[in-house]
């Protein structure tokens, strides 16, 4: 009877352990975020000379996203990816962003709007003067957001924000 009881400590204990390193294989390391989108496709996009996009900034070792920041002129840009541990996760993630975004609608001079035909999900944001624009989407287990700040984010067309969320969704 006591080798019994031994064999069930130690197949817990093995399950126990397995179970935790499952749990540290699942956690997702922040991706490099200025691999997904060019200098030369925000260019293209924006039809203006785009800089940057060298360093991929991730503020904590323990974070799943970074950040990539690019200049085309006054105008900041921004692209961040978030690899979550699961698409749950994400999808969770998503739908918080994508309510706190209605709830700026209320708060500011900002518009939602439910994008459709892009990965799983998606949105996009944009302050009415102009000065501001996002768009969030989600496919699988990443969050990716691109945003542009300043003057003439908003006459950016809407087409190639989406095509470049496109194609960010599929790197």
């Amino acid at each position: 009877m006591p080798m019994i009881y031994r064999s069930r400590r130690f197949a817990l204990a093995v399950l126990l352990l397995l179970q935790a390193s499952g749990v540290l294989v699942a956690q997702a390391a922040a991706p490099n975020s200025c691999s997904f989108i060019t200098p030369a496709a925000w260019s293209a996009a924006i039809s203006r000379p785009v800089t940057g996009g060298t360093t991929s900034v991730v503020n904590d070792p323990a974070s799943t996203a970074s950040s990539c920041l690019y200049h085309a002129g006054a105008m900041m840009i921004t692209l961040q990816v978030d690899q979550r541990a699961t698409a749950a996760d994400a999808k969770k993630e998503y739908a918080d962003q994508l309510d706190n975004s209605h709830s700026r609608d209320q708060q500011q001079s900002q518009h939602t709007t439910v994008e459709s035909g892009i990965g799983d999900g998606a949105f996009s944001s944009a302050f009415t003067d102009g000065s501001e624009v996002e768009f969030t989407a989600v496919l699988g287990a990443r969050i990716v957001t691109l945003g542009l700040i300043g003057a003439g984010a908003g006459a950016v067309p809407h087409d190639r924000l989406r095509a470049l969320m496109q194609s960010a969704l599929s790197h």
